[in-house]
């Protein structure tokens, strides 16, 4: 499973980039694979191309993150569409009759990416032939505030009304890459997407992760009986010394931002990590006491050590090269973006830059995280060989 972060997807394919050779050694390969937000890109590269050699897959996913640049993703920000945007704004804030604004950025190149990076046509293959079980991307219904899953293959999943979540398998339409533009359509930034099939599900959506950041509950859903997942946040406690009660530094805006997005994504995922492992616990004391339906969940999870560690990644990165004038004349966007959120000034506020820090600087850093994240979950004791049962360390 992998969840959302924008531009701090890179991390998930440098955690693979370790967990894949290590899980194909043991003859273990994913065959349910479920992404949300950037996760939904990772998850549909993987499941197209499923059917080959894990070196390749790894090689090729990390060839991507490393070179994927702003534009590719984002139109530049002094385009006519964006003083388009800017004017809407302005007639809304006016009252003018129709006008609009639909959200910061345009990322309209996002579609032809897309395109040339994921195999989409071979998930179908994929998972007809057997190679997977179950592939499925997560969004945000704009119309009911639910998770819907779109999936191909794993069976027909009844709805789940105790978490919200629906799920809608995509048949002979195949996933699309509506479909992982609507999972990665962030609220704010980028606008809703508009997805024409399944006939049943047509309506707008918006990013999977404000509803279901880690979706353990799909995938399992969807036949997986065992879970990686491939968090961007850690879900331990702060430091100590940011976890005094009392301090005199008053937030800004930003700032504030960033706290949202912490209730968001990463609290969320610390409850469904932590009730993963009360669960087992519960099944292994009393299997024969344990709720219909309930039974142990090996799992591996990878996130980084510390809260702040990729907002303090992308205020280097920021600092490092993007910050002064000759920078800001080779890379405006991110330079404009980097000033526009104070990315260089603390980690903070670095944390919400890296959402849009579309850079190889910045890939290349998540990656080696990622990496590093992983091989020490690998080299830690669990409870047998790289799979836990119990909460995470």
């Amino acid at each position: 499973m992998l969840a959302g972060g924008g531009a701090r997807g890179a991390y998930e394919l440098g955690a693979l980039s370790v967990l894949l050779p290590a899980l194909e050694a043991r003859g273990e390969r994913p065959r349910v694979l479920v992404g949300t937000s950037v996760g939904a890109l990772n998850a549909a590269f993987l499941a197209g191309t499923a059917e080959q050699p894990v070196a390749e897959v790894v090689a090729r996913g990390l060839e991507i993150w490393e070179g994927l640049r702003f534009e590719q993703v984002l139109r530049h920000l002094g385009s006519p569409g964006a003083v388009r945007r800017l004017w809407r704004y302005v007639g809304q804030f006016l009252g003018v009759p129709g006008a609009r604004l639909d959200a910061l950025l345009d990322p309209a190149p996002l579609r032809a990416t897309l395109a040339s990076i994921v195999p989409l046509a071979a998930i179908e293959r994929n998972v007809d032939t057997g190679v997977l079980h179950a592939a499925a991307v997560i969004a945000t219904s704009a119309l009911t505030s639910r998770s819907v899953v779109f999936h191909r293959g794993g069976g027909a999943p009844p709805r789940d009304e105790k978490r919200g979540i629906d799920y809608v398998d995509v048949g002979t339409d195949g996933l699309g890459e509506q479909h992982v533009r609507a999972s990665s359509a962030i609220p704010g930034a980028f606008p809703s997407v508009h997805v024409d099939a399944p006939a049943q599900a047509r309506g707008w959506y918006v990013d999977g992760g404000t509803r279901l950041n880690t979706p353990i509950k799909p995938a399992l859903a969807l036949g997986a009986r065992r879970v990686v997942v491939i968090a961007l946040n850690a879900i331990g406690a702060p430091s100590a010394g940011d976890g005094a009660l009392a301090g005199e530094h008053r937030p800004d805006a930003i700032e504030g931002a960033a706290q949202l997005l912490q209730a968001v994504l990463v609290d969320p995922l610390a409850h469904d990590v932590q009730t993963l492992a009360t669960v087992n616990a519960l099944v292994r004391a009393a299997p024969g006491d344990a709720p219909a339906g309930r039974r142990e969940v090996p799992y591996m999870f990878v996130a980084p050590q510390e809260r702040d560690a990729i907002g303090r990644l992308a205020q280097r990165v920021f600092d490092e090269h993007f910050a002064d004038l000759r920078d800001a004349w080779r890379a405006r966007d991110l330079a404009f973006l980097g000033r526009a959120v104070a990315g260089g000034s603390d980690p903070a506020h670095g944390e919400l830059l890296s959402y849009l820090l579309f850079a190889p600087q910045f890939a290349r850093e998540l990656i080696a995280l990622g990496r590093a994240d992983a091989e020490r979950w690998l080299a830690a004791p669990h409870a047998d060989g790289p799979w836990e049962l119990g909460p995470p360390a």
